[in-house]
């Protein structure tokens, strides 16, 4: 039987990986939102992107179908389309929950000289994970 999340525990490290999120594929996150932005004319990322970095991180250790339940993000400065961007984290979290597993993933998505760009804590649960309640 496969554990929850891939059997990551509180403290389990993860990453780092490398992503690079190109001009086309920022315009489109930007669009999607409805955003027409000065900063998205001058080439900045789209901030909740690290919304989906985090879920990619995650992945790479616990490959089940997850639900983000909750999600926080710290902007520290501004990053540029086509930046390559490294993401590293840590499962900071873990807990039940009326019938369901939780873990909390702290991850920092940088710039290519290491700088923090932003911080992204975010809450999963397994889709369709729950356990079941005896008779």
């Amino acid at each position: 039987m496969d554990l929850p999340f891939g059997g990551a525990g509180t403290g389990t490290e993860l990453g780092p990986v490398s992503f690079t999120v190109s001009p086309t594929a920022n315009e489109r996150y930007w669009a999607a939102a409805g955003v027409d932005h000065p900063t998205l004319r001058a080439g900045a990322l789209y901030p909740p992107i690290a919304a989906n970095l985090t879920i990619l991180l995650f992945q790479t250790v616990a490959p089940r179908p997850m639900i983000q339940a909750a999600q926080r993000l710290v902007c520290h400065r501004r990053g540029q389309a086509g930046s390559a961007l490294t993401v590293r984290g840590t499962v900071t979290e873990r807990y039940e929950k009326r019938g369901r597993e939780y873990a909390v993933v702290e991850a920092e998505v940088a710039l290519p000289d290491g700088s923090p760009l932003w911080t992204s804590v975010a809450t999963f649960i397994e889709a369709g994970a729950a356990k079941e309640e005896p008779a």
